[in-house]
């Protein structure tokens, strides 16, 4: 199985191209053709199309209180009508109706800060993001706040007007502590671990490392067997935090400097609080891409902090990645794994869209993909090397078996490293009709060969460049 690295990288407290934002509508079922199918109650409904897919999505409240991972959701393909998902998570024994005795101007005023905004909550057994132990049964006020630039969590008992203790801020901007002794290293434990099981899942062996120095990261990203990353974080579009003794934050420049001799990652999960609403050069997107959108993909965050995220999506963000790594992991494209994570929670995409992609949306992770060509190499595995404009590198030796066939075609390049070749035990056609294939050694891309035309080995011909 190739490596992956999976980093929980914490403060101490706390198609190609990109994925436009969807708009969603509320409906009820006597509203909607589609829903009113399966649906008889008067329940609203939150409706997201993409493409040609439309999902129902409805929150469960009593009266005011948002009742934690209970919902109903229903996935119908609009051109045929067929109910392609129902899911119901309803709880049982639940009050019918709930009368908070403490108000919300009330639980407000009994945390520290600058209000962001308060919620009532009926929390569940399974949440994710308001960890306090024992789970209450009494509604609860979640009051979000700013206390300097830190975003503090606090719950409070709606019934009692107990302080119970404190939930799991999103990743967001600003804010870093130099150092572990306040801290605590497993601050998105659940995040990184749901991630760390769907990647070995898929055949990627896994590495899960809390504050990691600056040498532990950089070296999967100078690997050729990383082939994905997922970084949850602090920080914002050009750096994240994380805090380790011997450096505070991982910046987009030095992923460029230490990236610059390997191929881009295939897959990179940027979940810093602002790392994706930015993707241009020099930001962190852009450099474990290398600026490609093809065989390279960013997914991740934009601005999890703010109100509207912090409330309607972070709640749901283990479910939404569920969603998206298992569709990888049964084989659909990165694209439609990240569309149907938006159908089934659209509190994430809609007006928010708190969740970003860009890059090769048609990349598959099954079965899994390699940053380095090495061993057996042809036409339907690993290969033709087509036009991509970008580099292949090539770390060890490549073989085109007996009786297969690699193309390589033009505005392609092929660096070599650690004195590697190619042998042709088949054919190698590199066809550079259209424009020029280089063959470059490593470290400088003057050195090699470089042509226009066509040039074909069979039986054993060897391609060995040397400095």
């Amino acid at each position: 199985m190739k490596k992956f690295i999976l980093t929980i990288l914490v403060a101490s407290l706390g198609i190609m191209g990109l994925i436009s934002s969807v708009q969603g509508e509320m409906v009820i079922a006597s509203q909607d053709d589609l829903l009113g199918r399966y649906e008889k109650s008067d329940r609203a409904f939150r409706r997201l199309q993409i493409g040609k897919l439309v999902s129902y999505f409805h929150q469960r409240k009593i009266d005011e209180a948002t009742v934690e991972k209970d919902f109903i959701r229903y996935i119908f393909d609009v051109n045929t009508g067929e109910l392609v998902e129902e899911k119901r998570q309803w709880r049982e024994g639940l009050p019918d109706h709930v009368a908070p005795v403490i108000s919300q101007e009330q639980a407000e005023s009994m945390v520290d800060g600058v209000i962001r905004f308060s919620r009532l909550y009926i929390i569940s057994s399974e949440t994710d993001v308001f960890r306090i132990e024992p789970i209450p049964e009494n509604p609860c006020w979640v009051v979000s706040s700013n206390v300097g630039k830190r975003i503090v969590v606090t719950i409070i008992d709606a019934m009692t007007g107990e302080k119970l203790g404190y939930g799991l801020p999103p990743p967001y901007e600003g804010f870093s502590l130099r150092g572990r002794h306040e801290g605590d290293c497993n601050f998105w434990y659940n995040h990184a671990e749901n991630a760390r099981v769907w990647f070995e899942a898929m055949g990627y062996s896994t590495e899960m490392v809390a504050c990691p120095s600056d040498g532990k990261v950089q070296s999967h990203i100078q690997s050729d067997d990383t082939a994905m990353f997922y970084e949850l974080a602090h920080g914002t579009s050009v750096s994240f935090h994380n805090n380790n003794p011997d450096s505070v934050s991982i910046t987009a420049a030095e992923v460029e400097t230490w990236i610059a001799s390997y191929a881009s990652m295939p897959f990179t999960f940027i979940g810093s609080c602002g790392g994706m609403c930015d993707t241009s050069d020099n930001t962190l997107s852009y450099e474990f891409r290398k600026g490609y959108n093809v065989d390279a993909v960013s997914v991740g965050y934009c601005e999890m902090w703010i109100p509207g995220c912090e409330a309607d999506c972070w709640p749901w963000a283990v479910e939404w990645q569920t969603e998206m790594f298992s569709y990888m992991y049964q084989g659909y494209t990165v694209g439609y794994a990240f569309d149907r994570a938006n159908l089934a929670v659209p509190a994430c995409a809609d007006t928010n869209n708190c969740m970003r992609i860009i890059g090769d949306t048609q990349m598959t992770f099954i079965p899994p993909v390699t940053r380095s060509l090495c061993g057996d190499v042809y036409d339907g595995y690993k290969g033709p090397l087509a036009m991509n404009a970008r580099d292949y590198y090539i770390r060890c030796d490549i073989t085109v078996p007996s009786a297969d066939t690699l193309t390589i075609y033009y505005s392609t390049g092929l660096a070599f490293m650690n004195d590697s070749k190619i042998t042709s035990q088949g054919t190698l056609n590199a066809d550079g009709s259209w424009g020029q294939i280089r063959f470059a050694v490593e470290g400088d891309s003057t050195k090699g060969m470089a042509f226009t035309g066509q040039l074909r080995m069979q039986n054993g011909g060897q391609i060995k460049i040397y400095e």
